[in-house]
């Protein structure tokens, strides 16, 4: 059903690029034509033919080379032609990658805060998602100088900008020594490799990025260079799927906890391989090594351990039994260094904007109101207050309108 859905957006798409000289109606097509791979199987999306949408946006952009959403769509269907998921991300081709970083590297000439239809990333973070999924492939390879070749050359064309290095060196920073840090998505888990590889910052914490886990090479790399252990063996690893699920309790020496499913399917409900895999994780390294989460993670993203973990400003460390909260002073102290990195900040980011709001300034919000439920006033004014001086809300604006509910609302209760 969803290719012969497919095969109609196709044969309507090439219609209307047969009959028109509409550029309009052209740019549309190409643009409904690229969404409808969301439907798709895996087997599928490699089966898609994305040259004849590139096709189409070539011709937008030769008609109009200054229309930025058109080369923003070109620069993703170039990505996804490249590596269209996880699984194909180890053989990227260099020679596409270029096309597709100078899209997006043109559009930041054009107009430096992109207003255009977003697909995931905005262009500055998409340059770093691009350059980035190249550099793990050679790091896949154990090419470490082309790695970091390739993570300079992102940086170098627009991605990976001081405040996303920075803000996610305070995210080493707040990670005990040999830890694991479990990273939300791409838009984390390239900024931690490049100060990782790069930099040789802080190549003790083992970073896992938990959509990788769902491919087959990424476990196996992880589990054969040692950098964490799984208690499934290797050939088991590859195996896993989904699997159908229900409330089902998961033991770890003395800590029990009840794994809800993620997934469902008609009547049924299943635990994909992603988090069959974590919990895999978890269980081999039976909290040897204390395990921590970036920002970022949806409700069901983190095998229902919500309620066991510990805020940290840019982090949350998974807290079995010890849910000590940081000291005040060390709360201020790790919140003033993460306000001034919005002196760097790129507000024509929105990723930038987004990792300020959610990251930053909300993390400071819920430790506000968690003193506020305690009746610590002071404390909760004494952090607004250091909110206020160094990032105000006129200067850096709201990224969305909950925020700004949220900081009414912590200011009528104090």
């Amino acid at each position: 059903m969803k290719t012969i859905i497919t095969i109609i957006f196709t044969l309507f798409a090439t219609a209307i690029y047969a009959q028109t000289n509409s550029y309009q109606a052209l740019l549309d097509s190409a643009k409904t034509l690229f969404k409808s791979d969301r439907n798709l199987t895996q087997e599928e999306l490699y089966k898609f033919d994305y040259r004849q949408i590139a096709s189409m946006l070539e011709k937008v952009v030769e008609i109009n080379p200054n229309d930025t959403e058109a080369r923003y769509f070109l620069g993703y269907t170039y990505g996804r032609m490249n590596s269209p998921d996880g699984q194909s991300m180890t053989n990227v081709d260099l020679d596409l990658l270029y096309k597709t970083s100078e899209q997006f590297e043109k559009i930041i000439e054009l107009t430096p805060k992109y207003t255009g239809e977003i697909i995931a990333l905005d262009p500055y973070s998409k340059l770093g998602a691009e350059w980035g999924s190249l550099a793990v492939a050679y790091w896949y390879r154990n090419d470490v100088d082309s790695a970091i070749w390739a993570f300079n050359e992102g940086k170098k064309r627009g991605g990976f900008s001081d405040f996303m290095l920075e803000t996610h060196r305070k995210t080493l920073d707040n990670c005990s020594e040999n830890a694991i840090l479990i990273a939300a998505a791409d838009i984390h888990f390239y900024s931690l490799l490049f100060l990782q590889i790069v930099e040789n910052y802080r190549p003790d914490v083992a970073v896992v990025e938990i959509n990788l886990l769902n491919t087959t090479w990424y476990p196996a790399f992880l589990s054969n260079n040692k950098i964490v252990s799984f208690d499934l063996p290797s050939e088991v690893l590859d195996t896993v799927d989904y699997a159908i699920w229900n409330d089902s309790v998961i033991t770890i020496n003395d800590f029990s906890w009840t794994v809800h499913p993620t997934y469902r399917y008609y009547n049924d409900t299943w635990l994909i391989r992603g988090d069959i895999i974590l919990l895999s994780l978890l269980k081999a390294n039976k909290f040897q090594r204390d395990v921590y989460f970036t920002t970022g993670f949806g409700e069901n993203q983190i095998v229902s351990l919500d309620k066991y973990l510990l805020p940290l400003g840019t982090v949350s460390k998974l807290s079995i039994s010890d849910r000590t909260l940081p000291s005040f002073e060390d709360y201020k102290k790790n919140f003033t260094e993460l306000l001034r990195l919005v002196q760097v900040l790129n507000l024509n980011s929105t990723d930038e904007h987004r990792i300020f709001e959610y990251d930053i300034r909300g993390g400071i919000y819920d430790v506000i109101r968690n003193y506020l439920i305690a009746g610590d006033k002071k404390e909760a004014k004494e952090l607004m207050k250091l909110l206020d001086t160094l990032a105000n809300e006129k200067k850096y604006p709201f990224y969305g309108e909950y925020a700004k509910e949220y900081s009414d609302w912590l200011r009528k209760n104090m």
